[in-house]
C-alpha cells in the first residue's frame, strides 16, 4: 500500500492512464458547472429572501466595493475576496492589513481584468470559477489514474461537499493553490521534475503553505533514488518563495511586510507559534463554540480526524502523508486554529483517503450520509458568508 502512486494502479488492472477528456470527466464537468450554477442560485435567493446582513461586521472590517453603500455583488466579496480585490486594484500598501495576503492570486486577477473591462469582481469570479472546475477534473483524473475510478468519483464527491467548498466559488485563493497543487503532484508522480519545479515556484506566492511543496519533492526523489541532479528541483519552490520576499519588497519596501501585517488579524498567525506547544494546547482546550472565529469545535474537530487519518494516510502513500502533515498539521499549529476549517481542504491526500474507504457499493449509504451531512453544512456556511458572518 505505500507505494501505489508510483505507478498507475487501476480498479480493472489496466495499467494505462485514463485519458483526460474521456467521457467520464465530460459528464463530470457538466455536472460540477450544473452544481455551480446551484450554488449561485441559492446564494442569490438566500440573499433576495432572507435578508441578514451583519451591517456591523461590514462597517468594521474590509468591504467592496470601498467607496459605495452594499450592493449585490458585496454578498460575494466579504472578508478575504475584499482584501483581494483592494490589493488587486491598486496594490499593496505599507501598514495595510492586505499585505498580509500572497501575490499571485490578485496579480492575476489583475492581470485578466481586460477580459471584463476592468471590473476586477467578474473578473475574480471567473477565475475562481474556471481554476476550481479545472482543479476539480485534474484531480478526478490524478486519483484515477492511481486509485480508479469509484475512489476518484467518490474522493472527488467529498472534496466538492466539503463545508469550506464554497470558497472554490469565490474569489479566494483556494481555487488557484488546489489547480497548481495537482498539477504539481501530476508532474511529480510522472518523474517530470523540472516541470513541477516550475509549478512549484508558484505555489509559494499564492498561499504560505506553498513552499512546504519542497518536501514531497524532496522525499520522492529520495524514495525513487533518483539523481543528484534531480534535487535541483527544489530551487522552484526556493526561488518561488525568494520571488515572494522580492514582491513585497518592490510593492512596500519591507521584504517582510507580510508577516507583520499578520498582527492585523486574530491570534496574529506566525511561524513562532509552531514551537510554542503550551499556547497551542490551550487553544485546542479551551471552551468552544460550533463555529466562532477563534473557538471553532469545527475546526477542532476537523483537526483531529486529520492527526486520527495520517497514519492511514502513510499507508496509502507516504509522499501523500508528507504532504498532509505539512498542509495538514502546520497551519493549525501557526494559527492557533484560525480559518483550519478552509485550510485543511488544500490537504487533498485527507479525501482520497476517505474516497478509498467509501468507494466500495456496500460503502454507498455511508458516503451518501457523509455527503448530505457535509452539503448541509456547507449550506450553512453560503448562509453565514453572503451575510458578513464568519465562516473560515
Amino acid at each position: 500500500m505505500g507505494t501505489t502512486l508510483f505507478k498507475p494502479m487501476i480498479d480493472n488492472g489496466d495499467t494505462a492512464s485514463p485519458r483526460f477528456w474521456g467521457p467520464s470527466r465530460r459528464k463530470l464537468f457538466w455536472l460540477v458547472l450544473a452544481s455551480k450554477l446551484v450554488f449561485f442560485g441559492v446564494a442569490i435567493t438566500a440573499i433576495e429572501l432572507f435578508p441578514a446582513f451583519n451591517l456591523r461586521e461590514y462597517k468594521n472590517d474590509l468591504h467592496w466595493p470601498r467607496d459605495q453603500p452594499p450592493t449585490l455583488a458585496t454578498h460575494f466579496a466579504t472578508w478575504d475576496g475584499a482584501h483581494y480585490l483592494l490589493i488587486s486594484e491598486i496594490g499593496y500598501e505599507r501598514g495595510s492589513p492586505s499585505c498580509a495576503f500572497y501575490p499571485l492570486w490578485p496579480y492575476l486577477i489583475r492581470g485578466f481584468a481586460w477580459l471584463t473591462i476592468h471590473d476586477h469582481f467578474g473578473t475574480g469570479l471567473i477565475l475562481a470559477n474556471a481554476l476550481s472546475i479545472a482543479a476539480f477534473l485534474l484531480f478526478h483524473y490524478f486519483v484515477e489514474a492511481h486509485h480508479g475510478q469509484r475512489t476518484a468519483d467518490a474522493s472527488l464527491a467529498l472534496l466538492v461537499a466539503y463545508p469550506a467548498a464554497l470558497y472554490f466559488s469565490l474569489i479566494y485563493t483556494e481555487s488557484l493553490f488546489l489547480f497548481l497543487s495537482i498539477v504539481f503532484f501530476l508532474f511529480l508522480f510522472r518523474d517530470q521534475f523540472f516541470r513541477a519545479a516550475v509549478v512549484g515556484f508558484f505555489l509559494p506566492l499564492t498561499k504560505a503553505v506553498g513552499l512546504f511543496c519542497l518536501f514531497p519533492l524532496l522525499y520522492y526523489a529520495w524514495h525513487k533514488r533518483k539523481s543528484p541532479n534531480t534535487y535541483l528541483a527544489f530551487y522552484g519552490p526556493a526561488l518561488g518563495y525568494g520571488c515572494y520576499f522580492f514582491t513585497m519588497y518592490c510593492a512596500t519596501g519591507n521584504a517582510f511586510e507580510g508577516f507583520q501585517a499578520q498582527e492585523f488579524f486574530p491570534n496574529q498567525p506566525s511561524i513562532a507559534h509552531i514551537f510554542d506547544l503550551p499556547s497551542f494546547l490551550l487553544a485546542l482546550f479551551r471552551p468552544l463554540s460550533l463555529h466562532g472565529m477563534q473557538d471553532s469545535a469545527i475546526d477542532r474537530g476537523l483537526f483531529l480526524l486529520l492527526i486520527g487519518s495520517l497514519y492511514r494516510i502513510y499507508r496509502l502513500n507516504p509522499v501523500y502523508f508528507v504532504y498532509a502533515c505539512l498542509v495538514g498539521v502546520i497551519p493549525a499549529l501557526s494559527s492557533w486554529f484560525l480559518s483550519y476549517t478552509r485550510n485543511l481542504m488544500m490537504c487533498f491526500p485527507l479525501f482520497i483517503l476517505y474516497g478509498t474507504i467509501l468507494a466500495g457499493p456496500e460503502r454507498r449509504p455511508w458516503l451518501w450520509a457523509v455527503l448530505t451531512l457535509m452539503a448541509a453544512v456547507q449550506v450553512w456556511f453560503l448562509l453565514r458568508y453572503i451575510n458578513f458572518n464568519w465562516v473560515a
